[in-house]
């Protein structure tokens, strides 16, 4: 067991839980459980071709670790004389940015009727930043994350402030940040640890979504919709 000094990063798909609401569903009989395994399919799809996406854009700056659900868990070891954070804010930017250009490309499912497929354009992604001590342990080939620091950022997650989309840094993380960075400061409660100040960057509101009715673009969506549900490699065009 190795004890670290280095980032932790959580990027938390938000809508996840409403967008995938079907243990209801399957409490009806017969025809319920069959809808609710289609909607499970969909929103599978969806949200793991998400997460692939900001692995994707994360790991050239941090190290992917591990999915948690609707959530990719990211590190990197601190490194003396350099400049981590910025790049690390920096990817944070552009990951944000190709998430929802990602969700923008993949509106054609919405010619799918089923729940998730069109809820998906309500997909956003909060991202969660801290800096401490952790344990690192490798455990039949997988590296295995443990500490107060990795308690810490967990509980970042549960806090109280009302937005779909926003980066969230802890105070050890502020001390390193470019001063001239934009953020409102914040204080929450987390449990076990008290009162906190936060660094709070709010991107709600500040994604559009656009879509394209025309009928011809219907029948075009349609087709791209069946072809990418039934692709297991998840190759499709977005032209």
């Amino acid at each position: 067991m190795q004890k670290k000094t280095g980032f932790l990063l959580i990027a938390d798909i938000s809508g996840y839980t409403p967008f995938i609401k079907n243990h209801s569903m399957r409490k009806k009989p017969l025809i319920g459980k069959k809808i609710a395994d289609f909607w499970d399919s969909h929103a599978d799809k969806l949200i793991n071709t998400l997460l692939e996406e900001i692995i994707e854009n994360f790991e050239p700056v941090m190290k992917f670790n591990k999915l948690e659900g609707d959530a990719a868990l990211f590190f990197l070891e601190e490194l003396n004389g350099e400049n981590q954070i910025q790049g690390i804010y920096d990817k944070m930017l552009t990951t944000r940015e190709k998430f929802n250009l990602k969700v923008n490309s993949l509106q054609f499912v919405q010619s799918c009727p089923c729940d998730p497929c069109q809820q998906s354009k309500n997909l956003k992604l909060k991202m969660f930043l801290h800096k401490g001590f952790f344990h690192q342990t490798e455990i039949r080939n997988n590296q295995e994350l443990s500490g107060e620091a990795l308690i810490f950022i967990h509980r970042m997650l549960k806090n109280k402030i009302k937005s779909s989309e926003y980066f969230l840094f802890s105070e050890a993380v502020l001390k390193n940040l470019d001063k001239h960075l934009e953020f409102s400061l914040v204080t929450q409660k987390v449990d076990d640890f008290g009162k906190q100040k936060f660094g709070f960057i709010d991107f709600e509101d500040k994604a559009h979504f656009v879509s394209d009715n025309t009928f011809a673009q219907k029948l075009l969506d349609t087709y791209k919709m069946l072809s990418f549900f039934t692709n297991k490699k998840n190759q499709h065009s977005e032209a």
